[in-house]
């Protein structure tokens, strides 16, 4: 719950700070003299400082402000979306040539879409591929001790936090850091308790249930067939018919990541053996370490741009009255439609008959708008904007590795 509760404020942060950098309409001309500066006001807003005539002092225009933020980006939303998916070439040169009022600035608008789409991520439960890696109940019992042994080294961490802070400064947010050790300390041992219970019920011994169909019936006095391991078994537990694979073992991936990072079959070189250690030992405890990186990826999110700009900036040195802006406006552009279509990839990937849309958004919208987007924005040829779109596809997933690697390293490594 804790993860669902930060990606909405953060939410909620994206949507203020793009309310703040897009502002709002003033509501009606004003009489008088401005508050802020005195001048005489003509308008809606004061011909010297720019500050709105009317200055609300009234709570509900604070939440109305907060919404504001989140949904209406004074109404350009309507104007900018369907330009985003259908004319993103036309909305990149009529910001770049100075046609911006009607529009959604691209600083504010990737500042929305990408926290917008770590907070559907937040509730959008992702199907993980299983794999198999389930322990035997032995070491499931062994398992369990350690995830208890971990969340009581977690409490311990937070009482000592509580009562003696480095510092007066870091001393919340040391707190803060043990609190949610903790939460997913806790989380892993319930985990650890139902994979038991699991494991137990799949092994428990089962009385054999001759079939109806049987040729012959054993031998008075004979010892009675062992259950085989081979295949499907199926017998009784009490009043219950119960059919397992006993080779068929079904975990986790967080069990298989767990698994090969104590037995050493996990190897981790970055050049640094410091690094490597910290990110290595992180590994132990799949859970933490994935809300590490899941809280760098969104943090340094905005790394996404210059990460890409060298790239696209590569693409059109040879060509002139292209600046690096304009190569910024076309890539927060690209970067906030990209973010919108995994946010609809994300909600319909459930949707069984709804499954083929994702990959073909994926597969075919994204580098199909890629090329009306270049095309239009540079002005470019069918056959200009065609080679450009391969490379910059490329480079797109070449700027993502660096991107994937740098969250990764962020996160683990601290």
């Amino acid at each position: 719950m804790s993860g669902e509760l930060e990606a909405a404020g953060a939410m909620a942060t994206a949507g203020l700070a793009a309310g703040a950098i897009e502002g709002r309409e003033a509501h009606g001309a004003g009489e008088g003299a401005c508050l802020n500066c005195g001048a005489a006001l003509a308008g809606a807003y004061c011909s010297q400082c720019g500050q709105a005539a009317h200055a609300h002092r009234t709570l509900s225009h604070m939440f109305e402000e907060v919404l504001h933020g989140l949904i209406h980006f004074d109404t350009k939303a309507w104007r900018t979306l369907p330009m985003l998916a259908f004319r993103p070439g036309t909305l990149t040169r009529n910001y770049i040539y100075g046609k911006r009022a009607r529009y959604i600035s691209p600083l504010a608008l990737f500042l929305f879409t990408i926290f917008f789409m770590f907070f559907v991520f937040a509730f959008v439960d992702v199907d993980i591929l299983r794999v198999n890696a389930t322990p035997s109940p032995g070491d499931a019992r062994a398992e369990l001790v350690e995830a208890r042994e971990a969340l009581v080294a977690a409490e311990r961490e937070l009482t000592q936090a509580r009562a003696e802070p480095e510092d007066q400064f870091t001393g919340d947010l040391q707190v803060r850091l043990a609190q949610q050790a903790v939460e997913l300390a806790q989380a892993e041992v319930e985990r650890r308790e139902q994979a038991l219970a699991r494991i137990e019920t799949a092994t428990a011994p089962v009385a054999i249930e001759p079939p109806a169909t049987s040729a012959a019936a054993p031998a008075a006095g004979s010892e009675p067939a062992a259950p085989t391991t081979e295949g499907p078994f199926i017998g009784v537990v009490g009043n219950d018919t119960v059919e397992a694979d006993l080779n068929d073992g079904q975990g986790t991936w967080q069990d298989a990541l767990q698994n090969a990072a104590r037995n050493g079959d996990l190897r981790v070189n970055t050049g640094f053996p410091a690094l490597d250690e910290r990110i290595l030992h992180s590994f132990e405890n799949p859970d933490l370490a994935l809300y590490k990186v899941q809280q760098a990826a969104y943090k340094f999110s905005f790394l996404l741009a210059p990460i890409s700009l060298p790239f696209l900036w590569l693409l059109f040195v040879w060509r002139r009255g292209h600046t690096l802006y304009d190569h910024m406006v076309f890539i927060l552009y690209s970067l906030s439609f990209a973010s919108l279509v995994f946010v609809l990839v994300a909600l319909v990937n459930d949707v069984p008959w709804l499954e083929w849309l994702g990959a073909g958004l994926l597969m075919l919208g994204l580098p199909a708008h890629m090329f009306f987007h270049l095309k239009g924005a540079y002005a470019l040829g069918w056959w200009s904007a065609l080679w450009r779109v391969w490379f910059l596809f490329l480079s797109a997933i070449l700027a993502l590795s660096v991107f994937v690697i740098a969250i990764i390293v962020l996160g683990l490594g601290g």
